[in-house]
């Protein structure tokens, strides 16, 4: 992944906010508590979410142990427990981060199901998509003998969203906690959460100012909250930095654009993220402003995104780079495609410097050439 031995030269690294969400992750650690400690799994939904949950158990003085950022050897750990090897990869993770936590003494391995997201005015509604909603169930029939602690909870539901909790607290952990305790916690819970978002977004802003202040190039790398873990990711992040870019996610550019004109229903949080960030890069009409987006090969839905996000993209004369990752570890075919994205950007950008007139720069033959059967946007 390393190319420094082969260049024999160290250049200067772009800033990721993908590093950026796993430094201000990393700051909500286990901790011991005067009740007793639950164990959080670092997966799927739980990557965007753990600020809340974080909060919320700590507040309410339980102790709390995450089962931290994805490995190889995490993975290996559950992999007998994985009931169907089509899911996809992030999802599989889940079974070896429930088996570490295990493997370190906690009994009660916190992993609620949710349907719903929090609402941010981007979708018609705002449902989460079934794996992330339900995969706790999945995990549940794989230990007969055990049992999750997977209430089913609405945390979009701000007004009774203590109620609930309260009541789950009551019957399946600790019938000692009040009710304005947890309504207390849960207040500072929302605050956490908000908070965190806001602060991807500002620290994506002020790099985007600092971006277009000395011309610096810019990927929108696409995917979900989980692509931060490192498992998941698998260094692509790291490689795009590496080139001198600025790498970007759609949680932190989406909020400039009102809610994306698509094709098909537009429901899910996740899936309006990556559609308005689409719609936000397809405005820019800038050479070096591209997207790149990150699917899963066990992600049904994300024929569907993939089709929208070019659809958005394409229409605007801009191009559309798509990077399918799972188990795969070889950046060897990503590279190639992310350098093919880059050669017709920039044959794109000549073209934009050398015309006079207003419009959407035309293709070059650089850009012709990427827009045929070896595009950034085909699969190899």
């Amino acid at each position: 992944r390393c190319e420094k031995p082969v260049r024999h030269a160290s250049a200067r690294s772009g800033h990721n906010l993908y590093e950026y969400k796993r430094q201000q992750l990393a700051r909500f650690a286990s901790r011991k508590g005067r009740r007793k400690t639950i164990g959080i799994p670092l997966v799927l939904n739980m990557y965007e979410l753990l600020p809340f949950w974080h909060t919320l158990f700590t507040a309410l003085d339980f102790g709390v142990e995450i089962s931290g950022f994805s490995s190889l050897s995490m993975y290996h750990k559950g992999q007998g427990k994985i009931p169907s090897d089509t899911v996809c990869y992030p999802a599989k993770l889940a079974h070896g981060h429930i088996q570490a936590l295990k493997d370190r003494g906690v009994q009660d391995i916190f992993y609620p199901c949710l349907s719903y997201n929090v609402d941010e005015d981007k979708s018609v509604n705002h449902y989460n998509c079934p794996v992330v909603a339900y995969y706790p169930e999945s995990i549940q029939s794989t230990l007969p003998q055990e049992k999750l602690l997977m209430p089913y909870l609405g945390i979009h539901r701000r007004k009774d969203f203590a109620k609930h909790f309260w009541k789950f607290l009551k019957e399946e952990v600790d019938d000692t906690v009040r009710l304005r305790e947890v309504q207390k916690a849960v207040s500072a819970a929302y605050e956490a959460l908000d908070d965190y978002m806001e602060n991807i977004r500002n620290q994506a802003d002020v790099w985007l100012q600092e971006a277009r202040q000395t011309g610096q190039e810019i990927v929108v790398l696409c995917g979900r909250p989980y692509h931060a873990d490192p498992e998941v990711i698998h260094g692509i992040d790291q490689y795009i930095a590496s080139t001198g870019r600025l790498v970007l996610s759609e949680d932190s550019v989406f909020h400039h654009t009102d809610q994306a004109r698509t094709d098909v229903l537009n429901q899910w949080t996740y899936h309006a993220r990556l559609y308005s960030a689409a719609q936000w890069v397809a405005a820019q009409q800038d050479p070096k402003i591209q997207l790149v987006q990150m699917v899963s090969f066990g992600c049904g839905v994300d024929a569907i995104t993939g089709d929208e996000v070019r659809a958005i993209l394409e229409s605007a004369g801009c191009l559309y780079t798509q990077v399918k990752i799972d188990e795969i570890t070889n950046l060897g075919a990503v590279k190639i495609r992310l350098r093919s994205l880059f050669a017709a950007a920039k044959g794109r950008q000549k073209q934009t410097d050398s015309r006079t007139g207003s419009g959407p720069a035309v293709l070059t033959e650089t850009g012709q050439m990427a827009d045929q059967s070896d595009r950034p946007g085909e699969i190899a």
